[in-house]
């Protein structure tokens, strides 16, 4: 992202381009966006009709350090960067995403390994942990055909990536049902785990088309390696 052509919005014209105030707290945020990007937020919601998985964000986010669009693209790129999955993702953008509770996403319809996260303050913790979530989704997208019933040993979408992140080793395993869809319970983690243990290459539908073999990512019948 570049810093010309940047515009300033007052609360209420803020309001009026991209909906209410978040529903969670957020830390106070600059709202100086580059002229592109705000009318990228516009279409965020159409982006998102097209098929799309994303990381809610419920937690609160305490004292975070990371503001300016640059240095959170750069900060996503360094987890991602450490990740062996990382040359499943093609693209960063920063954005303003409509729904508070919404952190980041991915498009499915076609995968394009673009990962957008939301404009808003972050810390490198929650950062890794969502990068970690949305490269889950990659490797979804990466292995297997949308309608496949058989996909994933029949874990759920949004299990899977958190399941990831828990593997990626920037969360935890729930203990109990936090409601929803958003979740990783051992058993779900075991079928994580076995089912990438199956797996003898992942190659990336888009961009360079890249494939790395299960020797090259570190995966094994114990699962793959964690990372974090």
């Amino acid at each position: 992202m570049t810093d010309h052509e940047q515009v300033e919005f007052t609360n209420e014209q803020y309001r009026e381009f991209f909906g209410p105030p978040r529903r969670e707290p957020l830390a106070p945020r600059s709202r100086r966006l580059p002229g592109g990007t705000r009318l990228l937020g516009l279409f965020v919601a159409a982006a998102m009709a097209l098929g799309g998985a994303f990381a809610l964000v419920d937690a609160v986010i305490t004292n975070p350090d990371i503001r300016e669009p640059a240095d959170i693209e750069a900060a996503a790129w360094s987890r991602v960067n450490e990740s062996p999955f990382g040359f499943l993702v093609s693209e960063i953008r920063v954005v303003p995403i409509d729904d508070g509770r919404v952190g980041a996403f991915v498009t499915n319809n076609p995968p394009d390994g673009i990962i957008q996260i939301d404009f808003r303050p972050w810390t490198q913790d929650r950062l890794d942990e969502l990068m970690d979530h949305e490269m889950g989704h990659l490797v979804d997208f990466a292995l297997w055909e949308p309608t496949d019933p058989a996909r994933k040993n029949g874990l759920g979408t949004e299990a899977w990536a958190e399941c990831a992140a828990v593997d990626a080793g920037t969360r935890l395993t729930d203990p109990r049902d936090p409601g929803g869809e958003y979740h990783c319970f051992p058993d779900e983690l075991e079928i994580f785990e076995e089912t990438l243990s199956q797996v003898t290459e992942i190659c990336a539908r888009w961009g360079s088309r890249q494939c790395r073999t299960a020797e090259e990512l570190g995966l094994d019948p114990g699962g793959p390696a964690n990372n974090g």
